[in-house]
């Protein structure tokens, strides 16, 4: 705790700093003009007022807008303007009073505010030159409103959607459970139809089986009395055929003849019916190899060639009923040719989803109008008495393409030759 003698050099310490009596008055400056002086005191006066009011001005404005960026500057700012205020009432009182230490000291002090005012606006000078422009900000404020109409009118264009859109919900509504009425009439109907269906299904394996006993019978009975016939006639040559004479045994060589087309009829009919029928087991086959041995088992005349144009594919397929069609067109081809030097020539084109065949020959041609009729069951163009055609052969090779989703059709020139052409899928 100080004593009381040195309370009163600090005191007196203090008084000397901030007043001297070796300095005189400011006014003796002025010559104490009472115009000069009022000037001075006037124009002090009212810069001191200005300057205080701007300080409440900015805390009025901080006040109400709290949002406006850079706060700690309009505080520096009016510290600085009450810094610079306070210095001209001084210049005030050192008219009367030469407390020139205690101005400077304040006008050192005005001196540090403004200092770090002016360090602190530096830095704030790029952020405050990003803030947008009062024309900006008009033209945001512009699109804002443009904005806000645009928003406006969609909301009233929503609402009516939005009444559309409810009016269109009950129809719907009731469209829907229209259909769904209709709906479950039909799964009832169809419901029937599936019952009516399994009842034609049990009778079509019924008709499946009883038409497998037919054949089973056709093959057995039909066959047996026809090798009976065959048998009888080639004993009758056999034991008798020196009594006969040469029309007698021409008439029982044609009955053994006739027997022999009949049996076979019987065996292609037997085909025909069981294709279809069977369950048709697909596996990849190489084509080549079922020519191959489709060729080494016919019986091919000397004169005739059998050429395979380019590598035949591997499909996927039934290859005993493959085997069928390719036989049945290669001994089609043999049996028409009548040049001495005869050709069937098998080709394969690759078209994508399908594979286009083509068994040809030189042979004798067919006429247009024949076309379809070839591949009809029973049809046969040739009438010679010792054909062994039974007309069944092209039906059922037609039979066998369209059971593997494929096309079969003919291409000819009288004189010149036959071409079959078949697709097969891939």
């Amino acid at each position: 705790m100080l004593k009381g003698g040195d309370t009163n050099v600090d005191l007196q310490s203090l008084q000397n700093f901030f007043y001297s009596g070796n300095f005189i008055p400011h006014g003796h400056c002025y010559l104490w003009k009472p115009e000069l002086v009022s000037l001075h005191i006037l124009s002090d006066v009212l810069i001191a007022l200005s300057y205080y009011s701007i300080p409440l001005t900015l805390v009025y404005f901080i006040r109400k807008r709290v949002d406006i960026p850079f706060k700690s500057i309009f505080l520096l700012f009016g510290a600085f303007i009450i810094s610079c205020g306070t210095t001209h009432i001084v210049e005030v009182w050192t008219l009367w009073h030469p407390d020139y230490w205690f101005a400077g000291a304040l006008k050192a002090v005005t001196a540090l505010i403004s200092f770090y005012t002016a360090l602190t606006l530096i830095p704030l000078v790029p952020k405050a030159l990003a803030l947008p422009s009062p024309a900006q900000l008009e033209t945001a404020n512009q699109a804002l409103m443009i904005e806000i109409i645009e928003r406006k009118r969609v909301e009233s264009e929503l609402r009516k959607y939005k009444d559309h859109l409810e009016e269109i919900v009950q129809t719907r509504t009731g469209e829907w459970e229209s259909a769904n009425a209709q709906l479950q009439q039909e799964i009832k109907e169809r419901q029937q139809s599936q019952d009516k269906m399994v009842g034609i299904l049990k009778e079509l394996r019924s008709a499946n089986q009883e038409l497998n006993d037919f054949a089973y019978v056709v093959s057995h009975d039909l066959k047996a009395p026809l090798r009976g016939i065959t048998s009888l006639s080639e004993w009758l040559l056999a034991d008798y055929g020196e009594e006969f004479d040469e029309e007698g045994k021409k008439m029982v060589n044609l009955m053994i003849s006739r027997v022999k087309r009949l049996h076979k009829l019987i065996d292609d009919i037997l085909q025909y019916s069981r294709v279809g029928r069977a369950k048709v087991e697909k596996k990849h086959v190489d084509l080549n190899q079922v020519v191959s041995e489709l060729i080494e088992v016919l019986n091919i005349p000397e004169n005739i060639k059998i050429e395979i144009s380019n590598q035949l594919p591997t499909i996927n397929c039934d290859k005993t009923r493959i085997g069928q069609l390719f036989q049945n067109l290669i001994s089609n081809a043999i049996k028409f040719i009548d040049k001495p030097e005869g050709l069937v020539k098998i080709t394969c084109v690759d078209e994508q989803e399908y594979y286009r065949f083509s068994v040809a020959d030189n042979g004798i041609g067919i006429e247009p109008q024949h076309f379809e009729k070839i591949f009809q069951l029973f049809q046969k163009l040739t009438s010679l008495q010792d054909s062994d055609s039974t007309g069944v052969g092209l039906a059922l090779v037609k039979k066998i393409v369209e059971l593997h989703d494929g096309k079969i059709w003919v291409e000819s020139e009288i004189g010149v030759g036959t071409s079959f052409i078949f697709t097969l899928k891939k």
